[in-house]
């Protein structure tokens, strides 16, 4: 096999990125959208030493799960990936990827349930972080095209909200009529709280005196009127990180607040909140049916960002304590606390490492456990202190499924047992996948460390 060779072969299932898997003399080829049980003539774009890449040049049999994209530049920009696929076949990709890693990576026998998925699976984000930059004299706001940091020009995007796209639209307007402030921008950032229509606007700039800005401001919030807080961050970092530590009040509040099920909270803009608000009342639903929680119950909450889980715990138990390392996080929680009027729920700022650590040394009673980490999962000190504070229950929140699978390998052979997998769709028309696992401490080894 060599670049440039042209292969005719059937689609016959999908890396964890959504490409379809064609095999020619049992060497694979990674091909983007196609289908599985498709049979196409391919060219090879890309040849490694163990497997190569594709590209389509037609396709000879359709499967009846292919869709017409729904964005007109769903093949240049980088946001979604599965908007060929049905969303009966994006439920079957997303659960198998999540069931092969559990097959392969953690070696279990459990079967990973369905996908819980969504009614209408569109304008479903609740931000919009959308770059701004110059071509030539042009101001140009859009997504990055794939595998580039070219800017895709666009209108709106149908899996933000309408209300993200109505700001949206403004802005972009309004960038023409100021040209000067578009200059200095890097990023726009939009924020929407669903159940309270409250909105917030960031302009993530190069620096902070910006002529124009404060004009461009007034006629901005004169036609958004659902707008609460307008924030200037600068940002002069040359990496990939998106907003600065500066940060300046233009109009309103810091915050703005939205809720989920019946709890209230404050988001500011550097808040880590879930980008899914219908999905992540079922996701957190899912948390507090595994916790199994009675009101007599200590509870841990390690990663627990603004409080979101911990609160929502704190409701059915006795006590929670959660533990988030970034201050800001800690911060917001706290403030939130105090707008739910909870007693019985306190936050740390610390590793959650170094903080499960010193629990388990000081032999701290927690009956369950719950932890919902960034990508990379838990680190060893995490879990091995999880396994010595011998909770009856762990909930495992994930975002990926390769790192889940490695820790509830570990969780398994230290004497716990995974009895539920269950994926949440919170992206959809994305490879991307959420999870939620309820793992329980199995008898014989709480009899044999009494």
């Amino acid at each position: 096999m060599k670049k440039n060779d042209c292969v005719v072969s059937v689609c016959s299932g999908y890396t964890h990125e959504g490409f379809g898997v064609v095999k020619k003399d049992g060497f694979p080829l990674f091909v983007k959208q196609l289908l599985e049980g498709e049979e196409a003539r391919l060219v090879v774009t890309k040849v490694k030493k163990t497997y190569g890449y594709g590209r389509v040049q037609k396709i000879q049999a359709f499967s009846d799960q292919r869709r017409e994209p729904f964005c007109p530049l769903a093949n240049v920009c980088g946001g979604c990936q599965l908007q060929h696929m049905s969303e009966t076949e994006q439920k079957k990709f997303k659960r198998q990827l999540v069931q092969d890693v559990i097959d392969r990576i953690a070696k279990l026998n459990v079967q990973v349930a369905d996908v819980i998925s969504m009614e209408h699976p569109f304008a479903y984000r609740n931000k919009g972080q959308i770059p701004v930059g110059k071509v030539g004299d042009q101001t140009v706001c859009g997504f990055y095209r794939i595998h580039s940091n070219d800017i895709v020009d666009m209108e709106n995007c149908p899996i933000q909200s309408d209300e993200i796209n109505r700001v949206f639209a403004c802005i972009r307007r309004l960038l023409h009529i100021y040209p000067q402030v578009a200059s200095f921008l890097r990023h726009v950032l939009i924020k929407h709280a669903f159940h309270t229509e409250q909105i917030m606007v960031v302009f993530i700039a190069w620096k902070k005196d910006i002529s124009g800005l404060g004009e461009m401001i007034d006629d901005l919030v004169k036609e958004i009127r659902s707008i609460q807080s307008v924030i200037l961050n600068v940002n002069q970092r040359a990496d990939n990180v998106i907003l600065g530590e500066e940060e300046h009040i233009l109009y309103g509040e810091r915050t703005i607040i939205d809720k989920i099920h019946d709890l209230s909270f404050c988001i500011s803009s550097k808040s880590f909140y879930q980008v899914n608000p219908l999905q992540t009342e079922v996701l957190y639903g899912k948390v507090l049916e595994f916790a199994q929680l009675t009101g007599k119950e200590t509870v841990l909450d390690l990663y627990c960002g603004v409080g979101t889980i911990s609160m929502l715990l704190a409701q059915k138990a006795k006590s929670v304590v959660g533990i988030e390392i970034v201050p800001q996080a800690i911060e917001d929680a706290k403030r939130n606390t105090a707008l739910n009027n909870l007693t019985n729920v306190q936050f740390v700022c610390s590793d959650a490492a170094a903080y499960a650590s010193e629990l388990s040394e000081k032999q701290k009673k927690i009956d369950v456990i719950v932890v919902d980490p960034p990508r990379k999962g838990c680190d060893e000190v995490t879990l091995d202190s999880i396994v010595r504070m011998q909770p009856k229950r762990v909930v495992y929140v994930s975002c990926n499924p390769s790192t889940l699978a490695r820790d509830l390998r570990i969780l398994e052979d230290r004497g716990y047992r995974v009895e539920v997998v269950q994926p949440v769709d919170m992206f959809p028309h994305t490879y991307h996948v959420e999870s939620v696992c309820l793992i329980v401490r199995k008898q014989k080894y709480k009899k044999a460390h009494k």
